[in-house]
Formats: C-alpha cells, sequence, structure tokens
C-alpha cells in the first residue's frame, strides 16, 4: 500500500508532470470516451456544483489540474499537498491568483483552515494512493474545516469489502497471491495503480466517525453513465457536514 513517503517521492520526484496531470487519461480511455469530454463531464457534474457554494479546499493539487476548475467558480480556494514541489508549481501557474491559499502538509493536517470556513472539498487521483490512517485522518480535518451544510467530493479505491478480507492471506502466499488478490479486488492481472485497501463501505464508515454524511457513492455519471473510474475499480463518495 502507498505510504506517505512514496507519494512524495513519486510525485515530487519521479513523476514528470508533462500535462500538469491530464496525462492521466487512462480511464477515459478504458470507458472509450474522449478525454476531455470525460473531464469536462466531470467538473460538469461534479466538481462545479460544489465550488459555486463558496470557499473550496483541494486535498493533493498535484500541478493544478483541478485547481484551475475551483478557481474559476470559488471566491477562495486552498489546496494542501505533502509535496512541496507541487505546490510551488501552483503557485507559479496560478501566481495571478490572489484567491489561491496554499498548505504543506507532512501528513493530513490541514492546521492554518480555520474551522468551519470550506463550503466544499475536493480530491481526485489523490486518495486511492493513500494509506487507510491517512484517509481517516483527512476526513477528520475535512470535518473539521468545513461548515455546517457544506458538501464534499472524494474519489478514492473501491475494492470490495470482502476482497480486502483474503488479502493478508493471498499476500503470505507470495506472487501467486499477489495475483490472485488483484484479481479478486481489482479485476485486473497486472497494473494495480498503486490503489490502497479501501473498499466503498470502509470509506463510509470512517467518514460518518468523522461526523460526516455520506450523500452518495458513484463508479459512473453521465446521462448513460458512459463516463466512468472503473479501470482500477475505484469510487467516488458525495458527502455533507451535518447542519
Amino acid at each position: 500500500m502507498p505510504t506517505v513517503e512514496w507519494n512524495r517521492k513519486t510525485w515530487g520526484k519521479t513523476h514528470s508532470w508533462e500535462l500538469s496531470g491530464d496525462e492521466w487519461a487512462y480511464m477515459a480511455a478504458y470507458c472509450g470516451q474522449p478525454y476531455e469530454e470525460w473531464k469536462g463531464s466531470l467538473v460538469d457534474t461534479l466538481l462545479v456544483p460544489g465550488a459555486t457554494r463558496g470557499p473550496s479546499l483541494e486535498i493533493g493539487p498535484g500541478h493544478g489540474r483541478w485547481t484551475e476548475h475551483l478557481l474559476a467558480h470559488s471566491p477562495k480556494v486552498w489546496i494542501v499537498d505533502v509535496n512541496e514541489s507541487c505546490l510551488e508549481r501552483c503557485r507559479e501557474r496560478f501566481a495571478d491568483r490572489p484567491e489561491l491559499n496554499v498548505h504543506h502538509t507532512s501528513g493530513c493536517s490541514m492546521d492554518p483552515v480555520p474551522d468551519a470556513s470550506v463550503e466544499f472539498v475536493w480530491s481526485f487521483d489523490v486518495f486511492v494512493h493513500l494509506d487507510t490512517d491517512v484517509v481517516a485522518g483527512y476526513l477528520v480535518e475535512a470535518a473539521r474545516v468545513m461548515a455546517p451544510g457544506a458538501r464534499a467530493v472524494i474519489h478514492h479505491a473501491g475494492k470490495p469489502d470482502w476482497s480486502l478480507r483474503l488479502a493478508p492471506l493471498n499476500r503470505r502466499a507470495g506472487r501467486p497471491g499477489k495475483i490472485a488478490q488483484r484479481w479478486i479486488s481489482q479485476r485486473r492481472w497486472r497494473d494495480d495503480g498503486n490503489r490502497s485497501d479501501v473498499s466503498p463501505e470502509a470509506f463510509a464508515r470512517w467518514s460518518e466517525e468523522a461526523g460526516l454524511e455520506v450523500t452518495g457513492q458513484r463508479t459512473s455519471w453521465g446521462p448513460r453513465g458512459q463516463y466512468t473510474v472503473d479501470k482500477y475499480r475505484d469510487c467516488v463518495t458525495e458527502l455533507r457536514k451535518p447542519e
């Protein structure tokens, strides 16, 4: 499972960011849709309704793939990341946007963000790579900074809950066990996308323990459900902070 240090090294040093995050077009290709249509529909369906509510916060902005859309619709945007190099790139890219606020975190703390000050929390392509304790920690912090009635949309790993109970046994079986675990949890023989061992049920449980309501969980959107996050069997959870 990816660790905080793995994320620092991978996204801060190893990955080239040649298209500022838009190089990850594989989800659109997997569901047979043009990338720009897939991304545009995701923004219109899941990001814009939340961003227009008021101040927003993004966990793990990378080089600003989604940040630009939050800035287009929110009066104030916080971005939080464990990689200073990613935050520095966002500072450069959005240097003319005084409404952008930046915080470098060592784990999941968002201390500079005031309590109950954010109307929308967004994170995509980030929680899929986080340890379970970091996921739970971010949810607690999200609940703290969200105003009553605020919303959140978070993309995370969506392995079946039952399959995770088999993981310790399969991994003790060596390489054949790891391959078997990848298949039963993600329907993939190779390339697990470095997904963490998180299920929709576990994510919902941690959200509720943090004081948030789960208003929906989905793997697709669009008028025919044609846009998906199915390649690695991911999930998008929508949350609300009770008033």
